[in-house]
Formats: structure tokens, C-alpha cells, sequence
């Protein structure tokens, strides 16, 4: 069974990168359609590719403190 909250750094890593590649895959097909058929301009990519790198941020320092804990526990 998946217990997110007993799985170690690693675990939480792989499960964050696929759903954010989901997520950015899926709005950057909605980026393209607005583009192609509302707002003729690169705003949407760029707000896409803002909200990107913050998820990935996010994501980033979620890592971070899961395996900075794991390193204290193991101390």
C-alpha cells in the first residue's frame, strides 16, 4: 500500500516529477489552443512557463526537506 507520508525522499521525488509532468503537459496543450484559436500572442506559454518553474520549485523544495529529515533521522 502507498503511505506517501512513510515513503522515503527518493519516493517522493519520482511521484512529484510525474505528476507535474502531467500537469505541464496538459497546459502547455491548453496553452497551444489558446494560442491557435482566443489570444494570438505568447503570453500563454509564458504564464504556462511561469507556473511551471514554481510547481517545479515547489516540488523542489519538497524533496529537499523529506530527504534533509531522512538525513537527520539516519544520524
Amino acid at each position: 500500500m502507498y503511505r506517501p507520508h512513510h515513503a522515503g525522499s527518493l519516493t517522493r521525488a519520482a511521484f512529484l516529477s510525474a505528476r507535474n509532468d502531467v500537469l505541464a503537459n496538459i497546459a502547455i496543450i491548453v496553452a497551444g489552443l489558446v494560442t491557435a484559436f482566443l489570444w494570438h500572442a505568447a503570453w500563454p506559454d509564458l504564464l504556462v512557463g511561469l507556473g511551471i518553474a514554481a510547481m517545479n520549485a515547489d516540488a523542489a523544495r519538497e524533496v529537499w526537506q523529506a530527504a534533509r529529515n531522512e538525513h537527520r533521522a539516519a544520524a
